[in-house]
């Protein structure tokens, strides 16, 4: 009959200390922690759409550069969310300033990517205007935005040129001097 009551107040002080534990709230890093878990779980288990939640809870909490890269991924291969290769290139740009360099590589990417699609179907004119929104999106700390679009117009200008399609890059090069008021092309 001891043994029983020792165990019950092994019971209850362990209940009495689980019950504290759960009153202390987690910490922003014990969260961060289980979300980047949590993400890489569902992860491995081919479920995108609960990785991109997990991840996207985690970067309401702080900056992070798996978690920016990870989702940078899934938007710009459309996994578990609507492919969008302006949002793509925004965490691609996140994950770089948190000192990933190969997201760097992918935000450029994205970045062509983004006009490439409807390179076809565009004037000039309203390619200029796509390249502006992209960069309000990706870049909102650039202080010369203007300078960003003109920028990145002739790295796609280049690229096109450089794959052989001169008539695409023709465009996107018109593009950048006219609309980008850009003497130096």
């Amino acid at each position: 009959m001891g043994a029983d009551n020792r165990y019950e107040q092994s019971q209850k002080k362990h209940t009495h200390h689980h019950d504290h534990h759960h009153d202390a709230p987690m910490s922003v890093h014990d969260a961060v922690q289980s979300l980047l878990l949590l993400g890489q779980v569902a992860l491995d288990a081919g479920d995108y759409e609960s990785a991109v939640e997990a991840y996207a809870s985690l970067l309401q909490l702080e900056p992070n550069e798996v978690a920016s890269y990870n989702l940078g991924s899934f938007y710009a291969r459309g996994l578990g969310v609507r492919q969008d290769f302006a949002e793509a290139a925004r965490l691609f740009h996140q994950a770089e300033l948190l000192g990933n360099e190969r997201a760097g590589k992918l935000c450029a990417k994205c970045m062509f990517d983004y006009l490439y699609g409807d390179l076809g179907t565009k004037t000039p004119a309203e390619l200029y205007a796509a390249m502006a929104l992209f960069v309000l999106r990706v870049y909102p700390e650039a202080t010369d935005q203007k300078l960003e679009v003109t920028n990145g117009l002739f790295a796609i200008a280049g690229t096109l040129a450089s794959r052989g399609e001169q008539a695409e890059a023709q465009k996107v090069y018109l593009a950048a001097t006219e609309f980008g008021d850009n003497r130096d092309a």
